[in-house]
């Protein structure tokens, strides 16, 4: 039963739409000092609307996909998430999360119009807390606006946050994966207007683990059970706005 709490648990950490993964961060590295660029931490500490959209991309084809839109009110914590087109009777709706400290609670609604309430690990963009190091990628017209565009890598081991839901060592070998960034900066206005976060290998990793710990098989073995292409997330920043509010419902 553990086991099987442990695979729902991880799947719903991950994406909406299969085979991507567009859940963002929720392992904070604690030694989160300012040495970022300004218009990154501006980025972290920002209240803000968003919207989110995989870019899939397999046998030369590329598709966009809505999956949703929603504002961040970053002190004190709060998070509302509409989702685009759910699929599934249960599939959620919208979601509200709030709360101090890296677990918060959060209230889902599905698309039959259902609330539960949940405990959940505090929610990142991709990169958070990570040693980001910068390369200049050129400037590009982005939606009419003149952009400086910067890239970035960074890796995560898949088997240690499978772990972490275990609450044991339920992996034994390492899952690690290249997560690449491009980051589009307004020149004018010298804010981030747009982060696209290449998931590839993060959401191949992350199925190998989970069919590791479900069917009881090597990294390798569980290798023949992945089939994705490229996936990729884009995250637009639709306007900043420090004096947003979310109001939380109230549920029994």
């Amino acid at each position: 039963m553990k086991r099987k709490t442990l695979l729902v648990l991880f799947a719903v950490s991950c994406a909406v739409l299969l085979p991507g993964c567009s859940g963002r961060e929720t392992e904070q590295v604690q030694d989160q000092e300012a040495q970022q660029p300004a218009w990154l931490e501006e980025f972290y500490t920002a209240s803000y609307e968003y919207r989110i959209t995989n870019i899939v991309s397999d046998e030369g084809t590329e598709q966009e996909l809505p999956i949703l839109e929603g504002k961040r009110i970053n002190s004190p914590y709060r998070q509302y998430e509409k989702y685009i087109n759910p699929l599934g009777l249960q599939a959620q709706s919208e979601s509200y999360s709030y709360g101090d400290g890296e677990m918060v609670n959060t209230i889902v609604r599905n698309v039959q119009g259902d609330w539960t309430k949940q405990e959940s690990k505090h929610d990142y963009p991709y990169g958070y807390g990570e040693d980001l190091e910068f390369t200049e990628g050129g400037t590009v017209d982005y939606n009419d606006i003149i952009c400086d565009v910067y890239t970035t890598e960074y890796t995560g081991d898949m088997a240690e946050i499978m772990n972490s839901y275990a609450e044991e060592e339920v992996i034994t070998e390492p899952l690690t994966a290249v997560i690449e960034q491009e980051y589009y900066v307004d020149q004018d206005t010298e804010q981030l207007v747009c982060m696209i976060t290449d998931i590839t290998d993060m959401n191949r990793k992350q199925q190998i683990a989970v069919f590791m710990v479900s069917k009881g098989i090597t990294a390798k073995e569980a290798e023949q059970y992945c089939d994705t292409g490229q996936i990729r997330e884009k995250m637009e920043i639709l306007s900043y706005d420090d004096s947003m509010t979310i109001d939380i419902p109230a549920i029994e």
